[in-house]
């Protein structure tokens, strides 16, 4: 028997950010994220990691040293019953080379000034015990102060 199970996470946009015109010689930085929403798609449960079909880009703007962006998620909740724990969610950025767990958050931009972009790729582990349905969460993105 198979179970199928969709997952939809709102983008959510924390810490610092902040907007200038092109012609302020003040410090600035922002933050955006595209789409706003991430459908992590349907996965066959049993089938151990699922890849998710669709990726967030991340820019960064920014005339000054920013520390690093840093991304952590909330636990999938289920209407109903049913949670999908961080752990369980994996994260790759644009030169990480390898997917690593969203149990603690993780580092996708480096600390630098200037603009920076980052694609980010998820996988999620599909457990049996997770039942199907309509899971929602958000992801969180950080800009930290420079060191």
């Amino acid at each position: 028997m198979k179970r199928l199970v969709t997952w939809t996470i709102l983008v959510a946009l924390l810490g610092f950010a902040g907007t200038s015109t092109a012609t302020s010689d003040k410090p600035f930085f922002s933050i955006s994220a595209t789409p706003d929403e991430l459908d992590l798609g349907t996965a066959n449960f049993f089938a151990g990691v699922h890849e998710v079909p669709s990726a967030v880009t991340v820019n960064v703007e920014s005339n000054c040293w920013h520390g690093p962006v840093t991304i952590s998620i909330t636990p999938l909740e289920r209407r109903g019953g049913g949670r999908i724990k961080p752990d369980d969610i994996f994260v790759r950025a644009t030169g990480m080379g390898h997917y690593v767990s969203l149990k603690k958050p993780v580092v996708i931009v480096p600390t630098s000034a200037g603009p920076q972009k980052t694609v980010l790729d998820f996988k999620v582990n599909a457990e049996a015990n997770n039942p199907s349905g309509h899971y929602t969460g958000l992801i969180v993105l950080t800009i930290m102060p420079p060191v």
